[in-house]
């Protein structure tokens, strides 16, 4: 897999960036580091993403690569991981850098899913938020509030989740071989999913390293469309009771 001295060497880079914009590398990188992706690589769908053990209390910084096509396999264009969330929370994830954290080597993609279904093979990744640029001149992405577009934070019930990364060029496809996200080109713009169901990947993105910060804050107040479609989901989880 990827050589340990590289790795050191990017986690390193990003010390030195922290440090260098007036943070010190322990806020950089506060809270625990997930890097298995390195040694096991996260895969690309519900029933194969990788699950992050780690609590999000408040932080997880993901570390990881995507190689691109290798001597064997489909190749790594997307890693999607599992996360979990025990209270209604409001959840910073972000490659953007800055007060935001993360960072990639590449244009990177980040899609937020919640899982639906059983376990093993008929889980089931419904799509929630997608971003491409953080902002306009930013390459990394954020996923944030799509009422709020102001907001670097988006409201997660509790359950479980799925986290992905990709490059530009890598496409997430509906179960009915459609784009779930055909237009990401808004730079700092969060877009809904349509909670249509993740089928697989399309496309060969752009690959490279990337850090992938999570923060998760309690005692929010939502934005008046977060509270809707917060109560829209109670409604139809009622209604299938």
């Amino acid at each position: 897999m990827f050589p340990s001295s590289l790795q050191r060497d990017f986690r390193l880079g990003l010390m030195t960036v922290a440090i260098a914009s007036g943070c010190t590398a322990q806020l950089a990188l506060a809270g625990p580091t997930w890097d298995v992706d390195y040694t096991n690589d996260a895969l690309q769908t519900a029933a194969t993403a990788q699950i992050v053990s780690a609590s999000l209390s408040p932080y997880i910084n993901i570390f990881g690569r995507l190689s691109g096509y290798g001597f064997t396999g489909p190749g790594d264009f997307v890693d999607m991981y599992q996360i979990s969330i025990n209270t209604q929370t409001m959840v910073s994830i972000s490659t953007a850098g800055g007060s935001l954290g993360g960072n990639a080597t590449f244009d990177s993609q980040l899609f937020i899913f919640k899982r639906k279904g059983g376990n093993g093979n008929r889980v089931r990744a419904v799509a929630l938020h997608g971003n491409n640029d953080a902002a306009v001149g930013n390459q990394g992405s954020r996923i944030g509030d799509e009422f709020d577009s102001s907001s670097d934070y988006t409201v997660l019930a509790p359950g479980f989740y799925y986290l992905a990364i990709a490059g530009v060029g890598s496409n997430a496809i509906a179960d009915d071989g459609s784009l779930i996200w055909p237009d990401l080109d808004t730079a700092g713009s969060t877009v809904f999913g349509n909670e249509r169901i993740l089928d697989n990947w399309g496309g060969q993105g752009a690959v490279g390293e990337y850090h992938i910060k999570l923060h998760a804050v309690n005692g929010f107040v939502p934005s008046p469309g977060a509270i809707a479609l917060l109560g829209i989901a109670g409604l139809v989880k009622r209604r299938r009771r």
